[in-house]
């Protein structure tokens, strides 16, 4: 089949697996999806089974050498497996860590062991409460996710009937955890250049932009005072070594005025908190710091860190709870996102005439952080299960070109609705 030109900043209804077929070789710079988990996830069907391994050969092949697949998937151990099994059959590299995204706002789905009992006994359970659509309710109170409640669903509180079902009541199926944590794979196609500076040179993709998705500090705090931040060197020209132990020439060690280095970890609506606010290593004269007879701080840490003044140890000395080390939040608020765990109603049907109805919206900060986590400046992001649209989205945002493919009409129709309600670059996007 012939070439085409890219069909870029557009949104493509078919099955990607075909339609991706006369794109060019090596032409995407990023793929950001959230494809079918082979869950079943609500009953629905496209979510049945795993997408294709024609789908994922024609996404490798347009992807440029080095460039990196983010593809999120289902914490169950199975079809994780299976994911990583798929997307490394077709050639995909999976050295990297997959990033952790982890939230509260998940909605536990449980089969309920004492209520399976009492149906399989033919006894009906008493009703001594409901959960109605508009979160009103009566009689005592008990946790109940916000999603089955905006589905405009009733929720019916019972009590056992039989002596079984009274001894197993609070047991749950074996899946039934809440689910708080997705995985997202990050996976590369094999560089086609011997070093990642070559590659990068000839593709403009193989490496990862650590300064655009550092977590951003405490806005209060003077990025010329963080202990250990420097320009230049020790006085004796010391620099960090870290897995053989001691300093070389070079430079003393740092911390980024931009903010904390990315880890494989993001965090959502202070997940990790826990109320009990604790400081980065701020040095006061209480603190003791193992010195040699020069006055050279020694810490060990795969080896051992020398020649470095203990004045100088690194300290970012601000202070908080424990989300803020991979706060997803303060990120996008400092690039002007929504300040929201999860896509919220408006977010969803923002653009949008009706409702969206997609079960598993992903929150545009989100499928943003990766973009500019793995994506060049005017490079192109391919999302081949685009949903709704919200890697498309936020691609536009962050001054991307995208494609989008979408094989369900009714999700095409809106994807194509949200994407073009948003206007294309935000300024806080633009280059300076």
């Amino acid at each position: 089949m012939k070439n085409i030109e890219l069909p870029l900043n557009q949104i493509l209804c078919g099955d990607c697996a075909e339609l991706l077929q006369p794109f060019p070789d090596n032409s995407i710079d990023l793929v950001a999806t959230d494809p079918p988990y082979g869950l079943g996830f609500m009953g629905k069907e496209w979510d049945r089974a795993l997408p294709s391994r024609e789908a994922f050969k024609q996404i490798i092949r347009v992807l440029k050498p080095g460039a990196l697949a983010f593809v999120m998937s289902s914490p169950r151990q199975d079809l994780m497996w299976r994911m990583c099994a798929l997307l490394e059959g077709v050639g995909f590299e999976m050295r990297q860590s997959f990033l952790s995204w982890i939230y509260k706002t998940g909605f536990p789905k449980a089969y309920d062991v004492s209520k399976g009992i009492d149906k399989k006994l033919g006894l009906e359970r008493e009703i001594i409460d409901k959960i109605i659509s508009n979160g009103g309710r009566s009689g005592k109170t008990e946790s109940v996710g916000q999603y089955l409640i905006d589905m405009g669903k009733e929720i019916e509180i019972t009590e056992p009937v039989s002596d079984e079902a009274k001894l197993w009541d609070g047991w749950k199926s074996q899946t039934g955890l809440k689910p708080a944590l997705e995985p997202i794979l990050m996976v590369n196609k094999p560089f086609s250049e011997g070093t990642i500076v070559d590659n990068v040179l000839r593709w403009g993709t193989g490496a990862i932009n650590v300064d655009a998705t550092r977590i951003p500090l405490d806005d209060n705090i003077d990025p010329r005072m963080i202990k250990g931040w420097s320009e230049g060197q020790d006085s004796l020209g010391h620099s960090q070594n870290l897995y053989k132990g001691g300093y070389k020439e070079g430079y003393i060690p740092q911390s980024s005025p931009l903010g904390r280095f990315p880890a494989n970890l993001l965090v959502s609506d202070g997940a990790l908190d826990t109320g009990e606010q604790s400081k980065s290593g701020v040095f006061g004269s209480h603190h003791k710091i193992a010195q040699d007879e020069n006055g050279m701080a020694i810490r060990n840490v795969y080896g051992e860190y020398r020649h470095v003044a203990a004045e100088n140890q690194i300290s970012y000395g601000d202070q908080g709870d424990q989300s803020r080390y991979f706060d997803l939040d303060a990120w996008a608020k400092h690039h002007g996102f929504l300040d929201v765990p999860k896509p919220d109603t408006k977010e969803r049907d923002y653009g949008l005439k009706g409702r969206n109805t997609h079960p598993t919206v992903k929150p545009i900060k989100l499928m943003a952080y990766l973009i500019e986590l793995g994506c060049p400046r005017n490079g192109v992001v391919l999302d081949p299960f685009v949903g709704s649209g919200t890697t498309c989205i936020a691609a536009k945002r962050s001054g991307r070109h995208f494609i989008g493919i979408e094989i369900n009409k009714e999700d095409y129709d809106t994807a194509v609705a949200r994407v073009a309600a948003y206007p294309q670059p935000l300024e806080w996007f633009q280059e300076t």
